[in-house]
């Protein structure tokens, strides 16, 4: 009987491998395997705009940060996973990223990366309206570069290289970022 308890007690310590996060209805695997890469969960929270919540987030990474900076700058897979808790119209997904995205660089960042800019306008438009409960994925690996998939399906790859990347983390991690509440959990491991 003692052994039984001891090993019982031993595997509860043990971190289960179906560990997740919940943000509203989105659930965060602690783990994400992308690209061959093992990522881990950093952090999740909710795109809140005026009291209504958008969606969620959870962003993964090859080792755990707090700091925006080094997420930022940090070598390796990357991915932002965004759930939507509401439908939003195609226009108004890509005017958020241009509003992150100019919010967040200068104007000599965004003309080094205008062509790479386009492209991943010319991949949020090809997705067109999302709705409620899709899941949009924000990935960087060297094999794909900078690439976004929804429902899993990929949807654009190689739209950049890793300087394009660091934008787009900027429109949730930057100084400011589109929102402060959600910028707190992304950074909170």
């Amino acid at each position: 009987m003692k052994k039984t308890i001891f090993a019982l007690g031993c595997l509860l310590s043990l971190s289960p491998i179906w560990a997740s996060t919940t943000v509203s209805d989105i659930v965060y695997a602690d783990t994400l395997k992308k690209d061959g890469a093992q990522l881990q969960l950093n952090g999740a929270g909710i795109r809140e705009i005026f009291v209504v919540d958008v969606y969620a987030a959870g962003l993964y990474l090859p080792q755990r940060s707090s700091t925006a900076e080094d997420v930022i700058n940090m070598a390796g897979n990357k991915t932002v996973r965004l759930g939507l808790l509401r439908d939003v119209d195609a226009g108004d997904f890509v005017d958020a990223l241009n509003e992150g995205i100019l919010d967040n660089t200068t104007e000599d960042e965004r003309q080094a990366l205008s062509t790479e800019l386009q492209s991943l306008i010319a991949v949020m438009n090809k997705i067109g309206d999302v709705k409620k409960g899709d899941i949009v994925d924000f990935d960087y690996s060297q094999t794909h570069e900078t690439s976004v998939t929804v429902n899993g399906k990929l949807i654009g790859e190689k739209i950049g290289g890793e300087a394009l990347y660091r934008t787009v983390l900027k429109i949730w991690l930057g100084e400011k970022a589109i929102d402060s509440d959600l910028k707190k959990s992304l950074l909170k491991n």
